[in-house]
């Protein structure tokens, strides 16, 4: 018997890239699905149509037609609601699954390691190769599988954010003693309509510093922000850090190996190298 498998799609506007996402959703899946597309209204009136219509030729697909725009985050926090089977999937609506049985391989992830708790198709970011499967610091959002126990754990999506929810969701994740892991096996396109559209730069911005602000202030103090001289970014937080040294040291064994050593009133210190992108940081020490 195939696994159960709730499936949610945010869907907003764009109903001729929605209908390719739930025709190849139709046409790959191999579980026993259930697809739940939970529309935030929008400017494009044919998209309620196409609901309508790919509901009717398939009764898997459920209309939820929400009555106001409650983003990507709203809409995955509506899922959580919704969904009953062991493993949640996402995707958003404009993407194109090309793997047969796509949905199986991310749910059969979570069947090898009880510690993973999220699984994206494709890649993420710095990759670690543990064996079975590949551990990742994070992947993009636009399509994944959660494991309903993760989720009860670390909750819902966080909707103050506005973008980098996915980013976020991967850091609680982690903070909660759980992995990501990404399948390269299982292929999506994903056509970023909304990264792409220069209407949502000040969106995403301002998403960006919402989310930075939000872990700096955590993990710094609530007077460390975004504009702060002497930010804490991304790889600085501890949970990114922990993982960022293994991820080098995984390429670079050397690494540290042989620290310039300096000394310092009684005593000796190594001064390690800290892999860093090459246009930050400059002058700082940590």
């Amino acid at each position: 018997m195939s696994r159960r498998l709730d499936i949610g799609i945010a869907s907003y506007g764009a109903s001729l890239k929605l209908a390719r996402t739930l025709s190849t959703l139709r046409d790959t899946a191999q579980t026993d699905w259930r697809c739940f597309i939970i529309d935030n209204p929008g400017p494009d009136p044919s998209t309620r149509d196409v609901i309508a219509e790919f509901s009717r030729m398939d009764r898997r697909f459920v209309p939820i037609l929400l009555d106001a725009n409650v983003g990507y985050a709203g809409a995955v926090s509506r899922l959580f609601e919704l969904a009953e089977t062991d493993c949640i999937a996402y995707s958003d609506n404009d993407v194109m699954f090309c793997t047969p049985g796509w949905d199986d391989i991310l749910c059969s992830y979570l069947d090898r390691g009880s510690e993973l708790g999220i699984v994206f198709p494709n890649t993420g970011a710095a990759p670690i190769d543990r064996g079975s499967y590949t551990e990742v610091m994070w992947a993009a959002g636009f399509c994944w599988v959660l494991r309903r126990a993760c989720m009860a754990e670390v909750g819902p999506f966080d909707t103050s954010i506005g973008h980098q929810e996915e980013a976020d969701y991967c850091l609680r994740v982690r903070m909660a003693g759980w992995r990501c892991a990404a399948a390269g096996e299982a292929q999506v396109v994903h056509d970023a309509t909304a990264t792409n559209d220069e209407s949502s730069n000040e969106r995403i911005t301002r998403g960006v510093i919402n989310f930075v602000n939000k872990w700096s202030r955590y993990f710094g103090g609530r007077n460390l922000s975004y504009d702060s001289p002497n930010p804490l970014r991304w790889e600085d937080w501890p949970p990114n850090a922990l993982y960022m040294e293994e991820y080098w040291l995984a390429k670079y064994p050397g690494l540290n190996s042989s620290p310039e050593v300096v000394r310092d009133g009684n005593f000796d210190y190594d001064l390690i190298r800290v892999p860093r992108r090459a246009v930050y940081y400059r002058g700082r020490i940590i």
